[in-house]
């Protein structure tokens, strides 16, 4: 079964049955791939993400109609490790753990096999080098695909590019799921590496986890940006069944569009309107000394302050778990600022991020 272009993300579903109606609205607008993982709206291990996708493919059908994926990590999400956590699939390493947390998988969905099986939240060379050491996570995988549990191994990282390239020139994933979208373009050299290698992309976060469909315009734009791209998939986590419908009148409508991508991202900066310099998102300042993803932050910041929408900062802050968004972290190096194409005044902007972004919260700003 080929990979549709839109996929189905299930980590925003609000209750079980506005998840089961719309997994089988998605699969019957010709969706065919669903991203779940262990830890995705969990409550209990009967109420979760990977329980209510099990329940809406039990109806006749529905199963032979879609890829299934799911995932577990060696990490505890960020970039650091955590003891084993079998109900979220976090902290595996050793074989036993993985096999615990596959079979807790199978058994919460109703499913003999998957499709799709990933490497999760693995953002740095340690974590992946944990994954990869003998009779740990990557044997265990292997011998679950031996024993025909699933057929495709995948990776899901928020690395920068050239870590996520190492990490794909082992040769051992034909899929690999990133944050890309048409603010956040930092990945593009990976997107292009693997568009030349024959590995899949699917773009998570599409919307700027959202923040994009505040904005018609941008909304619109975000789908035409990813949609121009012929090998990337892209992965929307719906929460209602029009965003479903929507998804779909974008699908149905891209041959008829136009415009390139280059004019897109024109438009987006006409939307954004603003004579001061931003922020692309290019990701050529990567790799930070500091783990920080500068583009991905400077997204938010730019959200917050060129289109005023106050749900870029509440986003923004209740990611910082993820240390790619520590903002507050940043030493003023000036290793992005010798970096970037673009010539900004990183030093400066980032100063104006950190205290719009962090205000009337308690975090020291340098």
């Amino acid at each position: 079964m080929e990979l549709s272009k839109i996929v189905i993300g299930t980590m925003r579903f609000r209750n079980k049955k506005s998840a089961i109606s719309i997994i089988k609205k998605a699969i019957d607008c010709g969706f065919n791939y669903i991203d779940t993982s262990p830890a995705y709206c969990y409550k209990s291990e009967n109420e979760n993400s990977e329980a209510w996708v099990g329940e809406a493919l039990l109806d006749a059908g529905y199963r032979n109609r879609v890829l299934v994926s799911s995932k577990c990590s060696p990490g505890n999400g960020g970039l650091g490790f955590c003891p084993f956590n079998r109900s979220k699939g976090l902290g595996v390493e050793k074989q036993e753990q993985f096999d615990s947390v596959f079979d807790q998988t199978l058994q919460r969905m109703k499913l003999e096999t998957l499709d799709y099986y990933h490497l999760w939240t693995t953002h740095t060379m340690e974590q992946f080098d944990r994954a990869m050491r003998p009779r740990h996570w990557y044997d265990a995988a292997m011998r679950h695909r031996a024993l025909g549990h699933f057929s495709q191994l995948g990776l899901t990282t928020h690395a920068d590019a050239a870590t996520v390239i190492s990490f794909l020139k082992t040769g051992k994933f034909s899929t690999v799921t990133i944050p890309f979208n048409v603010l956040n373009r930092a990945q593009l050299p990976l997107v292009d590496y693997c568009e030349k290698n024959n590995i899949r992309v699917i773009a998570m976060n599409p919307l700027a986890g959202g923040l994009l469909a505040a904005n018609a315009r941008l909304k619109e734009l975000a789908f035409r940006y990813l949609l121009s791209f012929p090998t990337l998939h892209i992965l929307v986590g719906f929460t209602t069944l029009p965003q479903v419908d929507y998804a779909k009148r974008m699908l149905d409508t891209a041959p008829q569009y136009k415009k390139s991508r280059d004019q897109i991202l024109s438009i987006v900066d006409s939307v954004i309107d603003s004579n001061e310099t931003r922020c692309t998102g290019c990701g050529y300042c990567l790799p930070c000394p500091n783990n920080i993803n500068v583009g991905a932050c400077l997204a938010y910041y730019n959200l917050y302050k060129y289109m005023k929408l106050p749900e870029a900062k509440k986003t923004f802050t209740d990611k910082q778990w993820d240390d790619g968004l520590r903002l507050d972290r940043c030493s003023f190096c000036g290793t992005c600022t010798v970096k970037c194409p673009n010539q900004l005044p990183l030093r400066s902007i980032i100063k104006d991020a950190q205290s719009a972004l962090y205000a009337n919260q308690a975090k020291k700003i340098r």
